[in-house]
């Protein structure tokens, strides 16, 4: 299914998105992932202040929203949103979503509304505030569905809201709100039926990465790595069954997820697999930058490879990504052919701790070589050294010991990946 042109993740409050959709954006151009506010504005501009299910499914609307949502679509090739654009893909497109064990989703999403302060909020109406002071100001779920559990945006957000999700086009609020358990979660499979949508569940995200990887041609996924690291709260007995008891749809349709992935067991996605059938065509999309005698592709650029952290500053000249999101880090880069003497440079904006420097082992095409270090402008360093083409390109392999925290590294810092280097280019140049 190599050549499905847009990719979109119909992407479902507190199922793993965050990690998942950067993870996912690395794959494209940084200019051809869509921001994540960047559809809302659009609708903005057209005088849409909130693309709720009565907006989605009011007729003297849906022009405009139509309108908005392909132009979307014909800017970016990856996309990820709250907001169903599926009805305006293309047949070849691809969608998928990520469902989450249901008391479990509703008690993550209450435990985020308990992070939030007031001016998170502020702009939201009156109702809307309400609901979020009480997940504030009351100590667990089971009292906030006591004391909220009839207002409009407690049930939006927590009663069955995957099911809710699922069918923003197809059922009216009203009606889902009249709706029986079962008949919530036979119209959201309905609707993922219909996209012919790829169905994963966060408890085994990295199966549906894999597949979605095979899908679209890209490199196997490492491990996902978990971009939000606040510890769970405790949650009693009361709140767990308070948040079951508004989540049975969610619950059924999360079962017949699951017992769908058992019908059809997973098939490994290997390295092999990829190079014999993707890596060249993944490749040769690239278009370097000619910087006098080196060859240079910077972190704005897909990388394919794996095993990096998502870009920072993407769209900017400073767009880096950083080692360590797994221990063993790949690159693949287009190469001259065969027989190529080639000097290979990784850019380093710096590392996160300098002791970690002896700790790095470099591959190319598995097999370990020296590397040295280039003093460059504007970087740390250049990491250095040399190979031989075998093919039309060459797997740079990265195995790093060790990677530490900002605040393990002695900087104390709200991001709590483990890192290693800052990636900012990489480069070959023809000996």
């Amino acid at each position: 299914m190599l050549a499905a042109r847009k990719i979109f993740h119909l992407h479902i409050s507190k199922c793993g998105g965050t990690a998942l959709n950067a993870a996912l954006d690395s794959e494209t151009h940084a200019e051809r992932a869509r921001p994540p506010a960047e559809f809302g504005q659009r609708l903005r501009d057209r005088g849409i202040a909130h693309a709720d299910i009565a907006a989605l499914q009011d007729p003297a609307l849906r022009p405009t929203l139509a309108e908005a949502a392909r132009e979307s679509i014909a800017w970016f090739d990856v996309l990820h949103g709250h907001v169903d654009i599926a009805p305006w893909l293309d047949a070849d497109d691809h969608v998928f979503t990520v469902l989450r064990r249901a008391d479990r989703r509703a008690l993550s999403q209450f435990q985020d509304y308990r992070r939030l302060a007031p001016h998170d909020y502020a702009h939201k109406p009156d109702d809307w505030r309400r609901m979020h002071e009480a997940c504030r100001e009351l100590p667990d779920f089971a009292r906030l569905r006591a004391a909220c559990g009839d207002a409009l945006p407690f049930r939006s957000m927590f009663e069955d809201h995957q099911c809710r999700a699922l069918t923003q086009h197809s059922v009216s609020a009203e009606a889902f709100d009249a709706m029986p358990p079962e008949e919530r979660a036979a119209q959201a499979w309905r609707t993922l039926q219909h996209y012919g949508a790829r169905i994963g569940v966060l408890e085994e995200v990295d199966r549906l990465r894999g597949e979605l990887a095979r899908d679209m041609g890209w490199c196997p996924p490492a491990p996902l790595e978990v971009r939000n690291r606040t510890a769970p709260e405790e949650h009693g007995e009361a709140a767990r069954a308070a948040a079951a008891a508004v989540t049975t749809g969610d619950r059924l349709l999360h079962d017949r997820a699951v017992a769908a992935l058992r019908a059809a067991p997973a098939r490994d996605y290997t390295l092999a697999e990829f190079e014999a059938e993707f890596v060249a065509a993944r490749l040769s999309a690239l278009a370097p930058m000619r910087i006098g005698a080196e060859h240079v592709f910077d972190m704005n650029m897909p990388l394919v490879g794996r095993g990096l952290h998502g870009r920072d500053a993407a769209g900017s000249r400073e767009c880096c990504r950083w080692l360590g999101a797994d221990r063993d880090a790949l690159i693949y880069l287009p190469v001259p052919g065969p027989g190529a003497r080639l000097t290979l440079r990784l850019y380093n904006k710096g590392w996160v701790d300098p002791g970690l420097r002896d700790r790095l082992t470099v591959t190319v095409d598995g097999m370990p070589v020296r590397s040295w270090s280039e003093p460059r402008r504007e970087v740390a360093e250049a990491i250095c050294f040399r190979a031989v083409a075998r093919r039309g390109w060459v797997r740079i392999g990265l195995h790093g010991e060790h990677a530490l925290t900002d605040t393990e590294a002695g900087r104390p810092s709200d991001d709590g990946r483990p890192k290693i280097f800052n990636l900012w280019r990489y480069s070959y140049q023809a000996d």
